[in-house]
């Protein structure tokens, strides 16, 4: 897992986001998964605890949980739900991160009903300044997914990851249809470039094919792009 370091640009302009809407309950969410989610959902906790906030994540995630091994950890044997004190006495902390981990998460029915999660949410607003959600992906059908709606009760910002060179066109319109449908009106786009290809072997590509007629250039302008090692990296 990658995590994008808290003192980014990327995450201070959505630090400065996420403080100008006032929001204090946060979803993440992506379309069909792995498109850094999880990495952004750390990445904006850390940057939060820098500022002296109490943050709680909730892995919602069902598709694709929290890897607790990362952390070098292993799921809490004790469960919890949001309809009684557990969610606030079985909070796992991990390198300085409240986590409420989706793999000790009990009684799935109740995750659906909006009264219970919002009074949940309530009783974590005591004692956190920001929840931060990582919500499962919205094109991946799942019997135990929190419906959209249900959040949406609860959510003051949500945050919808795409990654570039994986998301379609499509992707995208069927995932802002649902958050719509669902009521979650207040989102931003995250752009994400893990996917892209590295910019090297395309200037290389169009070098050889644009540059038939003036050979000496050809060889100079591949010369030049052929040592610059960062071209060859992905984003």
């Amino acid at each position: 897992m990658k995590i994008i370091p808290k003192h980014y640009q990327e995450i201070e302009e959505l630090y400065k986001q996420v403080r100008s809407e006032n929001a204090h309950c946060i979803t993440l969410i992506s379309a069909n998964g792995q498109e850094g989610t999880t990495s952004l959902t750390l990445s904006l906790a850390e940057r939060l605890i820098d500022a002296q906030k109490n943050v709680l994540v909730i892995d919602l995630n069902h598709c694709q949980p929290f890897k607790l091994d990362y952390f070098g950890v292993e799921a809490p044997k004790q469960s919890w739900c949001f309809e009684d004190i557990s969610c606030q006495t079985n909070v796992m902390t991990v390198d300085n991160l409240d986590l409420l981990s989706v793999q000790s998460l009990d009684q799935l029915a109740e995750i659906r009903d909006p009264v219970i999660l919002q009074e949940a949410i309530f009783r974590l607003r005591q004692e956190y300044d920001y929840i931060l959600i990582d919500m499962s992906p919205a094109l991946r059908v799942n019997r135990a997914n929190v419906p959209l709606h249900v959040i949406a009760t609860c959510t003051d910002l949500t945050l919808v990851c795409v990654a570039l060179g994986k998301n379609t066109e499509e992707d995208i319109c069927n995932t802002q249809h649902m958050l719509q449908k669902a009521g979650l009106n207040k989102s931003y786009y995250i752009l994400q470039q893990q996917y892209l290809p590295p910019l090297g072997p395309l200037l290389i590509q169009t070098i050889q094919e644009k540059c038939l007629r003036f050979p000496k250039l050809a060889q100079w302008l591949l010369k030049q792009v052929s040592n610059k090692a960062f071209l060859f990296r992905c984003p």
